[in-house]
């Protein structure tokens, strides 16, 4: 199953994750009916159920369960519905329901070659008939789809060739296809008959797919509840830490929805849920030190990270960029305000992105080294100079650097960033003002271009996060550092099809990035599931896509 601890699209307002339904038999899943909950679980969840069904904490309740539909998708599809191809955990790409592929020679077209004998979670065969029905209603405006621009790129059409051959045709090349067929749920398969015998709001409360699991019922606000798919097999995503020829072991998965952190983490100790998906950084210690939990770290896919307007002094200056790189001690930053649950990043990409290079992480680390002293020598050199001894730089004419830094309320940790960041600045003689605002409007302004530096952060699985966040016409407004050299390697990085000449219009973009400046990158956080060792076994977490792996989880 595909699940994510926390899978965050923070690309514009999207937000990503996945989820599964279905039913046994060829037909209607014959316990489908979603309802409304008062918010607690049955009782049924604690020791009546404990290994027999599994128990996940879960702090969403879902808008749709509908992956081409939801403006969140995470573990909740991703269970449900298997995709093309996937993303192994060792990064590679690897085969799912198509057993193999291959490109044209101009990029524009991949062919899929489905296997043969796939099934639906209610029996339906799979054809390419039904992968052309996905991707057409995704394709589809009606749909209405928040991911499909994103997932879908220059898609012109889908053809099927016969029964097990499917093509994607582009109207050019794009660089992300293959990442993206092989983690994003909107791009999942399911049966057009089931689809169009459910009809769409059913599909969206009750889907059935191709992936490990099924849901039998939702009751909105207090649980989903999943059956596994007894069509599921492994080579539909033979990954190599994956041993169980199918279908999964576990008969049933509930999802308990708790809000409130405290009574989630309760409950889990109490042992009426048995997985926390994502632990609360506030108990991370807790449960750490509880000898019936053991935890499961990943990685987060998202940069956070300061940045500059490019085009207002006094950061219209390289090397005042260059200079406050050298400023920020990250080491610092981790300890103090994260309480060590996060890694340095010094570069435009994560680890667990699709594109990350050590070369280019380690050219970062070199380049800007924590080095103050160095960073006041190249704020000597830009003019910034403590002309009246008061410990704050002024220019030539007697300006004193004095800038604000804008920081949004949708960031819990980012006041505490903020004031560390703040203290470091003082020391080369950069005086900061913290300026909150709210989160409903931090984008649009920043878009506007009415800040100097702010405190963010940015997202995706892919690399093609740079085109959007640094491109001077396809890309969001957010730093103004707009180069043509760098437009025309995100461009390349964006029509390169072929992962390993992708790679290096990547590690191009990049070094014009860190040459440049725009943004000084912090820290990613580490993210961490937890589950009751005393109950179950067997759980994998794809450190690359977040995806947690059900498929050799075994009740004790």
């Amino acid at each position: 199953m595909r699940q994510k601890i926390v899978k965050t699209l923070l690309v514009f307002a999207l937000a990503a994750a996945l989820v599964a339904a279905g039913c046994i038999g060829g037909g209607t899943p014959t316990q489908t009916q979603t309802q409304t909950g008062t918010g607690t679980s049955p009782t049924e969840t604690t020791a009546a159920l404990k290994h027999k069904v599994l128990v996940i904490g879960y702090t969403r309740d879902p808008d749709t369960l509908d992956p081409q539909k939801s403006t969140w998708v995470d573990i909740t599809t991703g269970l449900v519905f298997a995709t093309l191809i996937n993303m192994g955990t060792n990064g590679k790409i690897i085969p799912g329901l198509a057993e193999s592929w291959e490109i044209s020679e101009d990029g524009k077209v991949i062919t899929f070659h489905l296997r043969k004998g796939i099934r639906d979670a209610l029996g339906n065969p799979i054809t390419a008939e039904d992968v052309k029905f996905v991707f057409d209603r995704l394709m589809n405006p009606e749909t209405r789809s928040p991911m499909a621009p994103l997932v879908l790129g220059p898609l012109k059409e889908v053809k099927v060739i016969d029964d097990y051959t499917v093509q994607l045709i582009y109207k050019e090349p794009y660089g992300p296809a293959l990442p993206f067929l092989a983690t994003m749920p909107p791009l999942g398969i399911f049966s057009k008959e089931f689809y169009e015998k459910v009809g769409p709001v059913q599909f969206g409360q009750t889907p059935a797919g191709t992936g490990p699991y099924y849901v039998v019922k939702w009751v909105r606000g207090a649980y989903i509840e999943y059956k596994r798919n007894p069509y599921w097999k492994r080579e539909y995503r033979p990954d190599p830490a994956l041993k169980n020829p199918g279908p999964p072991y576990i008969e049933t998965i509930r999802f308990r929805i708790i809000k409130e952190p405290f009574t989630l983490v309760s409950e889990f100790k109490a042992g009426n849920i048995h997985v926390l998906l994502d632990v609360p950084p506030e108990f991370y210690k807790d449960l750490a030190n509880d000898p019936n939990v053991e935890m499961i770290p990943a990685l987060e896919y998202v940069l956070h990270y300061i940045g500059f307007n490019c085009q207002k002094y006094p950061f219209n200056d390289t090397r005042v960029r260059q200079a406050i790189n050298m400023a920020i001690n990250r080491e610092e930053i981790i300890k103090y305000a994260l309480e060590g649950l996060a890694v340095p990043v010094h570069g435009p990409l994560v680890p667990s992105m699709n594109g990350y290079s050590e070369k280019m992480e380690e050219y970062a680390k070199q380049k800007y080294p924590y080095d103050p002293e160095k960073a006041k020598q190249l704020l000597a050199e830009a003019g910034w100079v403590d002309r009246d001894g008061d410990g704050i730089l002024e220019d030539k004419n007697g300006n004193k650097f004095i800038v604000e830094m804008w920081i949004s309320t949708g960031e819990l940790e980012a006041p505490k960033v903020a004031q560390i960041i703040q203290a470091q600045l003082a020391k080369i003689g950069i005086k900061v003002k913290i300026r909150t605002v709210e989160e409903s409007s931090f984008t649009d302004l920043v878009s506007k271009g009415l800040h100097q530096m702010y405190l963010f952060r940015y997202g995706l699985q892919d690399a093609q996060i740079l085109l959007y966040m640094f491109h001077s016409k396809k890309g969001v407004k957010r730093m103004f550092f707009y180069r043509k050299d760098l437009d025309e390697a995100l461009d390349k990085m964006g029509t390169t099809v072929d992962p390993e000449e992708r790679q290096k219009y990547i590690e191009e973009a990049e070094k014009i990035l860190i040459d440049g400046a725009p943004m000084v990158p912090l820290y990613a956080r580490k993210v961490f599931l937890a589950y009751r060792k005393d109950v179950v076994e067997g759980i994998v977490i794809n450190p690359y896509t977040l995806d947690v792996y059900l498929d050799d989880a075994k009740l004790k």
